[in-house]
């Protein structure tokens, strides 16, 4: 379902948004392809971790759900989940349905 996805890239575009203006950090431009770890990202692994869970509990409370994010299905896969907000967000839809 399409809304259900624009619902989750909404929920992970407004955390990243209101846990920057926590830290009083500033990304110029916040979009699929923004980074969450690695080279380029605004993020180190303490505050990742923070956002990470702040997303699960905003997930949780819009969806009903329960979903855990850095669980050894995400820990396991070849390419991290945490990559940018696209594959973050596929991988929250994914573990929704």
């Amino acid at each position: 379902m399409e809304n259900k996805k624009q619902l989750c890239y909404q929920i992970v575009i407004n955390t990243i948004k209101d846990y920057c203006d926590e830290l009083g950090k500033t990304i110029d431009v916040i979009n699929n392809s923004t980074r969450l770890i690695g080279y380029n990202s605004p993020f180190d692994s303490s505050d990742l971790v923070q956002l990470i869970v702040e997303i699960e509990e905003r997930i949780n409370d819009n969806f009903g759900s329960n979903l855990t994010l850095t669980d050894e299905k995400a820990m396991s896969r070849s390419t991290s989940p945490f990559v940018n907000i696209e594959t973050l967000v596929n991988f929250i839809e994914e573990n929704l349905n």
